[in-house]
């Protein structure tokens, strides 16, 4: 959970530092691009925690990497809209 909670505030601390620095604005392939892969990285880390038994249960481990997976598909799906 720790894992999750820090990845959340990289994305953020990401996300101010583009906005805060007018001439170097993000396009919006670079941001998707980065939640693909902070999303992806979650997904590691829940699967990793069910392996190393920190999770509750099998089960709460399943249903945090099968909403992470929607996720990403939507944010696929955008990747796609925005080309």
């Amino acid at each position: 959970m720790k894992k999750i909670k820090l990845t959340i505030g990289a994305l953020l601390i990401t996300g101010v530092g583009f906005t805060t620095n007018p001439t170097s604005q993000p396009t919006k392939q670079d941001l998707i691009k980065e939640i693909t892969i902070s999303i992806e990285d979650l997904i590691e880390f829940v699967k990793e925690d069910e392996f190393n038994g920190r999770m509750m249960t099998k089960e709460l481990s399943d249903t945090y990497i099968q909403n992470l997976i929607d996720v990403l598909s939507k944010v696929e799906d955008l990747n796609t809209i925005t080309k």
